[in-house]
């Protein structure tokens, strides 16, 4: 963190505490750049707060909660945003609802006007939900420019309205990002008048579809968002979707209306869930690359889908497909068409597409019509693989070669050309512009594959999302939104290896498709408290079974050389003692590894493994496997010691609270500074928690130092702002110049 100070002059920023409307208007009349509006923690009813205020350019205003997640606003609670440079952190609006006709519940426009250069963050909507299916309002609606919803969690909303709507009000340029944010568990309609209307994101409306909105909406997770054939509607033009991730969903992502938008990078993934799909594409210019598309249903006729036009028809029409790009997309294992050209088609919508450019793909099929419909004039078809089914209208074109792909399952689910696959340097065209990287951010170098995936040791930077990489940081576990952070539990990579707690995978999967695999369970014994545990069924025997379950770690080792693997588990008798671990990186496990049959938990010796000069510093994948069921493995360590006992693999997820970590939560951030400033002043009896790195029994400014140097580079401090004092200030700070004004709008 880098604060400039002179010493003639130092720049505080002021908290309000607040705990009404009322306080929160009073402090909003002399708060401005860089202060806080400290919300209390607690439940309230009918709250409507007007955040109408001014910060600065990247210094904002800001709204928080004192604790992230413990302001619950209920009833009719509601939240306007409203002037420049505002934001608003760690609100939990839960089991509220609205009236039919109301505008959101979150809305950024408010007294000073629509927002601008503002963001809603680390916050949660859960069940905002009114007894009428039928009553419509929004849940967050976006006006203004230069605004961000981001690390949100959106769950549960099962009544008409858009859960996060861009308004359009005229045909400006907005430029917003929407990321990382969580919608989750939106119903089917079933009883709606209407199936309209209920989508998780829409960007404009149909009246000002014709102009550029230029949004972004990236990082999402959707799961089990089922309410509308649109998950998420575009509606206006030069908007770009990428990087998201649908998973179990019963919709699709369709661009609705507008031009020149880009689709790029996502993860659809049906899970061969009925009424799941892919992409819907209406209007010009649209460009659809490095998509990975699988086991989706035929929602809209095909996992991507031209829908018929309709010549001259009004704006709120189905206008006709021109010049779009279909360009290096992984399209596997879906129930229909892989693409249908002429979706809708009738007499009124007439217009086929033209001029489509199909460029690069990779088709495989489980063995229907892999194409549909009729093509409409003009084109380019070039370097496309297609596989397992008819290819129906494109049957005989020279620019779709048919040939098995050669592909294969990787740990994560998703099928990747292998080493012998022909999808190799065999993309043809000039697209080097448009997909620089594949789906995983790794680099396309020299000759481009076809498909989305590039065959590369590249470091993999992009994977398929998942609860824990969005959302706000103070919700932990789905099932629970108020948990508290986990504490750390001790390892990690260091300078001679990695000690991993088992229960701290990458993720989990389930090769063979049958439901189970490992799982998580408190254990008094062991190292973290917690193990995965091999779920119940016949024992696999490679290799003729199928792998039933495989976890997943990302390791990264910061020098090269020869590393023992140490594995710390148990079984409780004959049938549960032994697991499959591997051989190298990146590769499923096959090596036998026995276990304690007694319910002990022992350490195992295992094999040791190679880490080249190459791989330092790349994440590479450790895949563990179930050999039999209810075997437990508690942790795993890899180190260049190639002897060491039990009690020194134990010494190694010791948990070390550092004297500046005041939290204790095993990062240095801004948490740590709150503590500090809450203790700040204490002069006798203080203990590490209050902010005492120094163990002198008081709280000053030289614990503020221990603070500041070990501030995680990364460590995000949020709005708090502190002096950072000059070398010749540090002699007299724990004295005179480390202070923090506070104004105080409630009774303690």
């Amino acid at each position: 963190m880098v604060v400039s100070m002179s010493m003639s002059q130092i720049s505080f920023a002021t908290e309000f505490f607040v705990s009404s409307a009322a306080e929160i208007n009073s402090a909003l009349q002399t708060a401005g750049a860089g202060d806080s509006l400290v919300l209390a923690n607690g439940t309230y009813t009918n709250l409507t707060i007007n955040f109408a205020g001014f910060g600065g350019v990247n210094n904002p205003l800001t709204l928080r909660a004192e604790t992230p997640g413990d302001v619950i606003l209920n009833g009719s609670s509601t939240l306007n945003i409203s002037g420049d440079w505002l934001e608003v952190d760690g609100l939990r609006f839960e089991g509220g609802s609205l009236f039919n006709g109301s505008n959101a519940i979150v809305e950024f426009r408010g007294s000073n006007g629509e927002a601008t250069n503002s963001r809603f963050t680390n916050s949660a909507i859960i069940d905002y939900n009114p007894s009428d299916i039928d009553a419509r309002y929004h849940w967050v609606e976006i006006f203004g420019q230069n605004n961000r919803v981001d690390n949100n969690r959106f769950e549960g909303q099962d009544h008409s309205g858009v859960t996060v709507s861009v308004r359009r009000d005229d045909s400006s340029a907005q430029f917003h990002t929407i990321d990382r944010n969580h919608f989750l568990d939106r119903p089917d309609p079933v009883g709606a008048s209407s199936s309209n209307g209920f989508e998780s994101i829409r960007v404009g409306t149909s009246q000002q579809s014709l102009s550029d909105s230029f949004t972004n909406v990236e990082n999402n997770l959707f799961e089990r968002t089922d309410s509308e054939i649109e998950i998420i509607s575009n509606k206006s033009g030069n908007n770009t979707f990428q990087f998201n991730t649908i998973r179990d969903s019963a919709g699709t992502l369709t661009l609705r209306h507008g031009n020149d938008n880009t689709v790029e990078g996502n993860f659809i993934l049906g899970e061969n869930k009925n009424r799941s799909g892919g992409i819907r594409i209406i209007g010009e210019g649209q460009t659809i690359v490095n998509n990975y598309i699988a086991n989706v249903d035929d929602r809209a006729g095909g996992a991507i889908s031209f829908a018929a036009g309709e010549p001259g028809g009004a704006l709120n029409s189905h206008a006709p497909v021109i010049d779009p790009i279909i360009a290096h997309n992984t399209i596997i294992d879906v129930a229909g068409p892989a693409l249908t050209y002429d979706d809708g088609l009738s007499s009124t919508r007439s217009a086929l597409p033209a001029n489509v450019t199909l460029a690069n793909n990779l088709f495989r099929s489980l063995g229907g019509a892999i194409f549909e419909g009729n093509q409409g004039s003009g084109g380019t078809t070039i370097g496309n693989i297609a596989f397992g089914g008819s290819l129906g209208p494109n049957t005989g074109d020279p620019g779709i070669t048919v040939v098995d792909p050669q592909l294969q399952l990787g740990s994560d689910g998703l099928w990747r050309p292998s080493s012998t696959s022909p999808a190799i340097d065999s993309a043809q065209g000039s697209f080097n512009g448009l997909v620089p990287t594949d789906i995983d951010g790794q680099p396309r170098i020299g000759l481009f594959d076809v498909g989305a995936d590039e065959f590369s040791t590249a470091t993999i930077v992009r994977k398929p999302l998942e609860n824990g990489d969005v959302g706000p940081l103070w919700i932990i576990d789905p099932t629970d939104p108020g948990d508290p952070v986990d504490p750390p539990s001790g390892g990690g990579c260091f300078a001679n290896g990695c000690a991993i707690q088992a229960e701290d995978y990458s993720s989990v999967l389930d090769p063979d498709g049958n439901g189970f695999t490992w799982s998580r369970s408190t254990v008094a014994d062991a190292l973290g408290g917690e193990v995965i545990v091999a779920p119940n069924g016949s024992r696999v025997n490679l290799p003729n079974d199928e792998h039933d379950a495989i976890a997943t770690y990302d390791l990264t080792f910061e020098q090269p050389g020869t590393y023992r693997a140490y594995y710390r588990a148990r079984g409780f008798n004959g049938s549960t003692d032994s697991i499959y671990v591997p051989d190298d990186f990146a590769t499923d496990p096959d090596s036998q590894e026995n276990l304690a049959s007694d319910g002990e938990f022992r350490w195992e010796v295992g094999q040791t493994f190679t880490i080249s000069a190459s791989e330092v510093g790349v994440p590479l994948e450790f895949r563990i496997g179930k050999r039999e069921e209810a075997s437990e493995l508690d942790a795993f360590v890899l180190d260049l010691d190639l002897s060491l006992n039990a009690s020194e693999l134990d010494a190694l997820f010791d948990v070390v609270i550092e004297p500046e970590d005041f939290s204790e939560d095993g990062t240095v951030d801004g948490s740590d500074l709150l503590a500090w400033q809450e203790g700040f002043g204490t002069t006798s009896g203080a203990v590490h928690t209050d902010g005492d790195a120094d163990e002198d029994g008081d709280v000053d400014g030289f614990d503020f130092l221990a603070w500041q140097r070990g501030l995680t580079p990364t460590a995000a401090v949020s709005s708090i702002a502190v002096p950072e004092p000059s070398s010749v200030t540090l002699m007299f700070l724990s004295l005179t110049v480390l202070c923090r004004v506070r104004s105080f709008n409630r009774k303690s």
